[in-house]
């Protein structure tokens, strides 16, 4: 700069003044501004690509939820399909009962309408056995039994004199069996059980004594040695009672052991309502007659409740609750074989 101002200082007058351009800040000015033109289109371009992203973004968003919404509705499609399929094969299953049941009804107009009435006798009779084996009730076993027999009255067949004369065998067998009552059996066991607590056990004799609670008397003119020994002997014997009792005298029991007692008494009535319930004859003798002899052993045997316990007792071990041991496999068997020889002829 020195030296350009002395080069103009030093030209004349009338001559014009040369200028020079500084290029380099020319070129750092051009690049500053194409620097911040550049940073400004990448950020209008990243600013637009960013807005495109977030489009894309949003629109694989949409078609997810689309191809979901897709496969949902072809899952239902599906499930609609099988429940179609499944209704359709229970309508073809339904329709082809009913060809068999046409089919059926068409055959027994021809003539085999009997053997439907020979079948119901059969699924008489096994209802009629399964009452008597399983739940021990003779009177529905009768009742089913005689509707069986109602039931191929009309039937002018002779392979069914056979079936009915077994009918006939195991209605009159059936009938001689001894009726048991189970639910007034079971009542009567149940009023025996209630009656238990109003029991009376014998006085006993030791508590009846009432000469203990009396004072201890010495005759007066003793020396004093005797009455000493007077008064001591006194006073052991109402601390040691003895007696002696018959050989029929009830046993004593103590006051603790009451509860146990009748406890005890209870549970064995209880067994027998248990044996009655379930037809077992073994438990119900059992029970009734360990009952009976607890009563004698334990309890005051001039109490009217005593005697009246023992008398129920005894009436009820004459019951027999023995379960029927009566079968009707003849008969089913007979069924069975008639069956048979009709499929065969036909």
């Amino acid at each position: 700069m020195t030296d350009q101002k002395t080069i103009e200082e030093n030209q004349p007058d009338n001559q014009p003044k040369t200028r020079f351009i500084n290029w380099a800040s020319v070129g750092i000015f051009f690049s500053m501004l194409a620097l911040i033109i550049f940073v400004l289109a990448f950020g209008y371009g990243y600013f637009g690509l960013s807005r495109v992203n977030v489009k894309l973004a949003a629109m694989v968003s949409d078609l997810q939820s689309s191809v979901v919404s897709h496969q949902n509705d072809v899952a239902a499609l599906k499930k609609s399909v099988s429940e179609m399929q499944s209704i359709l094969q229970k309508a073809q299953e339904f329709s082809a009962r009913q060809e068999q049941i046409i089919s059926e009804w068409n055959v027994a107009q021809k003539g085999n309408l009997n053997q439907w009435q020979v079948a119901e006798a059969q699924y008489l009779t096994k209802m009629a056995d399964d009452y008597l084996q399983f739940s021990y009730n003779t009177n529905t076993a009768v009742m089913l039994l005689q509707q069986a027999d109602k039931t191929l009255q009309d039937i002018q067949e002779p392979r069914l004199l056979e079936i009915r004369k077994s009918l006939a065998i195991d209605l009159a067998n059936l009938q001689a069996l001894p009726q048991v009552d189970v639910t007034s059996l079971y009542l009567r066991l149940n009023a025996i059980n209630d009656q238990v607590d109003q029991l009376s056990l014998p006085v006993n004799p030791l508590h009846a004594n009432n000469q203990q609670d009396a004072p201890i008397t010495v005759p007066s003119g003793l020396p004093w040695w005797k009455a000493g020994l007077e008064y001591t002997w006194q006073g052991l014997s109402r601390v040691v009672v003895v007696r002696k009792n018959g050989a029929a005298a009830l046993p004593l029991v103590l006051p603790e052991e009451k509860i146990f007692l009748y406890q005890n008494l209870h549970a064995q009535i209880e067994n027998a309502m248990w044996s009655v319930l379930h037809r077992n004859p073994e438990v119900y003798q059992a029970s009734l007659s360990r009952a009976a002899r607890w009563v004698k052993q334990y309890f005051d045997q001039e109490v009217p409740a005593t005697k009246a316990m023992l008398q129920n007792i005894e009436e009820l071990k004459k019951i027999n609750i023995q379960p029927p041991t009566i079968h009707f496999s003849n008969t089913l068997q007979l069924f069975n074989h008639y069956f048979v020889q009709t499929k065969q002829g036909q």
